[in-house]
């Protein structure tokens, strides 16, 4: 095992062991994207008309309590104008919760305007937990290619602004206003759609889809409302709606138990609330084992049963995975690989692997020189590696943080939990030529399978690094469920809440 540094033995073992596990933090903040401010966009292709859009568009204030299991822990707003030709909107959230016993309050903004029929022309995105501050905005305009729109997207993070195009053949909407197309196509029990989104707070595409599950009677202010259930999913992530005729949605919910319920304003803000503890995220979201590892951070080998009934599209067997069934074996590689084992990637997988992206910025200046001279003097690829590992793990205070985590952020602020460490080890590797990959999966820590991220290089083999805990590679009680950059987080979410750990063999 790994000697650790005080600060790091304190992060690990702060209340029960939970120090290690805040992947979850950063795939919630996403639901919370997803169900409170939808930043989801949706193609043109609906044809919500004009006349639709002013009808059935309400203006003015709608405000929202945020349960999590049963607790209240913040509120929201949403506030719609009509401007000459546009629309405009302004979604905001509040939220205090705890991580690891540290109390976050949170504050998400999301703010858009469209044309009259609700194409999309611009929005901007914000998140604030502390001294973190993430923002991503984007604008529409024709494409310099004559074919299409161009969504232009800028993020601002460490105080430094970044540019990418995406070019769309179709005008975006926002998603939520899905309800309008609810609308256009009638409210009918057992009625599908499908429809192609765009969500920026990640910069991922995939397929959302709904049906009218039923109705449902909901009791409010004392009135019983029969209401529509929709049942909306995108990236794993369900979401339920009640809805009446109307297009009124009056609560949403998640699997996991995230819940909103339409509220006053005076309610929203002031009522319900907790006198007790603050609700803590990472313990509710601890998966149960059947078995103990008395020593897990010297794991070499692990045979565990994985019991959900979600696992169908998690990227689990490779590399150091096998999985046969329901049942996982990992064997802890070795380090530097041995020349037998090693073979070159082919060149296109070699190039996604060292790409920068919007959050992990390999070609940023600051990035560049820092892992210039951590690795300065040094030929062999493997020392590197565990310079920078080391590195990382030295540099970076060990505090748990609610954020969209960005390498340039985390290299300034120098702190964070596993996915700040991942993003900043994987940017600086990627920066003096070594492919990296993020990995996304959980850990056992004192009893428990906590959600945990790490990376993997690839040294003429590929090979498991935990920056946060130094380890190369990384023991085998590193299960990985999701293999990518910070988009593919979102893979495991199907399986949070419906999981169970059996343990059948560790040495």
């Amino acid at each position: 095992m790994n000697r650790l540094t005080k600060g790091a033995k304190r992060f690990l073992f702060h209340r029960g062991g939970l120090g290690v596990q805040v992947t979850i933090v950063f795939i919630w903040v996403v639901m919370m994207g997803l169900l409170v401010e939808k930043t989801l966009l949706q193609p043109e292709r609906l044809k919500i008309s004009p006349v639709l859009a002013k009808e059935g568009m309400k203006l003015g204030e709608e405000w929202w309590g945020i349960y999590w299991k049963g607790e209240k822990i913040g509120y929201a707003v949403t506030i719609q104008q009509q401007e000459a030709e546009k629309v405009s909107v302004r979604e905001k959230a509040w939220l205090k919760l705890s991580v690891l016993g540290t109390p976050q309050n949170i504050e998400q903004t999301l703010e858009y305007q469209t044309k009259q029929n609700l194409i999309l022309d611009s929005f901007d995105f914000n998140l604030r937990s502390g001294l973190l501050h993430f923002r991503l905005a984007g604008r529409v305009e024709d494409s310099p290619a004559g074919a299409g729109k161009r969504l232009t997207l800028k993020s601002f993070s460490a105080g430094k602004e970044r540019q990418q195009e995406i070019i769309l053949q179709e005008v975006p909407y926002i998603l939520g206003q899905t309800k309008l197309y609810f609308l256009a196509q009638s409210l009918e029990k057992g009625k599908k759609y499908r429809i192609l989104a765009f969500d920026p707070s990640t910069l991922s595409k995939a397929e959302m889809t709904a049906e009218v599950e039923g109705t449902e009677h909901l009791n409010i202010g004392g009135e019983e409302k029969e209401l529509f259930r929709v049942r909306q999913e995108f990236r794993g992530i369900v979401v339920k709606s009640l809805m009446d005729r109307s297009g009124e949605i009056w609560k949403e919910e998640s699997p996991g138990g995230l819940v909103l319920l339409r509220e006053s304003k005076n309610a929203a803000m002031h009522k319900n609330w907790s006198r007790g503890k603050i609700v803590d995220l990472i313990a509710l979201t601890a998966i149960p084992v059947k078995g103990e590892i008395e020593n897990p951070r010297a794991a070499g080998y692990l045979r565990a049963k994985i019991l959900s009934p979600a696992l169908g599209d998690l990227k689990i067997q490779a590399d150091r995975q096998l999985r046969i069934g329901n049942e996982v074996i990992i064997r802890k590689e070795e380090f530097p690989p041995k020349p037998s084992a090693r073979k070159a990637l082919p060149e296109r997988e070699r190039q996604e692997a060292l790409r920068s992206t919007p959050f992990i910025q390999t070609d940023d200046p600051e990035i560049r020189r820092q892992a210039e001279a951590i690795v300065k003097g040094i030929d062999d690829p493997a020392e590197k590696v565990r310079r920078i590992a080391a590195w990382v793990y030295q540099e970076l205070e060990k505090r748990p943080v609610v954020s969209i985590p960005s390498a340039v952020e985390v290299l300034k602020q120098k702190m964070g939990d596993c996915n700040e460490h991942t993003v900043l080890f994987t940017a600086l590797i990627r920066a003096i030529g070594i492919p990296a990959h993020m990995e996304t999966g959980i850990i056992y820590q004192e009893g428990k399978f906590y959600y945990h991220s790490w990376a993997k290089v690839h040294l003429g083999s590929w090979v498991s690094v935990d920056p946060l805990l130094n380890q190369i590679p990384a023991d085998a009680t590193h299960i990985r469920l999701a293999e990518g950059d910070l988009d593919k987080q979102l893979d495991i979410v199907k399986v949070i809440g419906r999981m169970k750990i059996e343990l059948l063999e560790v040495r």
